[in-house]
């Protein structure tokens, strides 16, 4: 039998994870996203293990295969909850989502993605953008980079995606109106 979650061993404490989101490299996870869930006292150690940086925690899946999942800059928590007697903890590396010019952005399919693209980067920036944009500028401005992402529907596509400054945005908008990229 199949199930929804991820293992997750770090320095002798087990947790389970039903959500995921990292950056995958020669079979290594730098993580943006986990959803840690377990008994309070794991949850708790492994957290602290996450947040001091000096730990790296393995990452199993269902058909044994396994990766190291390490974090890098500042981690903070998204949410705590108790169920009954389960925590779930979910951490994010400050890093990738509240970067200047990085942004994470994940959804249940690729036009989702695309589209929360298009916001992070209008809200980031002073120069107009119109929504029917949104293709040109994933495909020509933000560079969007494929991330390793596990867990329920909202979490099928996940990118890491540059946000572009305002003089380099301003001048390849003006450039691809004028060639008529973009109307």
């Amino acid at each position: 039998m199949i199930t929804p979650y991820l293992i997750i061993n770090c320095v002798g404490f087990v947790c389970y994870s039903n959500a995921l989101i990292a950056r995958r490299s020669d079979g290594e996870y730098q993580g943006c996203l986990l959803s840690l869930i377990g008994s309070p006292s794991h949850v708790k150690a492994m957290s602290a293990l996450i947040y001091s940086g000096e730990a790296v925690c393995r990452v199993s899946d269902n058909n044994d295969e396994s990766a190291d999942l390490s974090f890098s800059g500042s981690i903070r928590t998204c949410r705590t909850r108790k169920i009954g007697e389960v925590v779930n903890k979910v951490l994010v590396a400050t890093g990738f989502i509240e970067s200047s010019i990085h942004a994470t952005v994940f959804g249940p399919d690729l036009p989702t993605v695309q589209e929360r693209a298009f916001r992070r980067v209008d809200k980031a920036t002073t120069i107009p953008l119109k929504p029917q944009w949104q293709e040109w500028l994933w495909e020509k401005m933000i560079s969007p980079e494929k991330l390793y992402s596990f867990g329920d529907e909202n979490f099928q596509e996940a990118y890491l995606v540059n946000i572009p400054c305002d003089e380099t945005l301003e001048s390849r908008v003006l450039e691809a109106i004028k060639t008529g990229e973009i109307q």
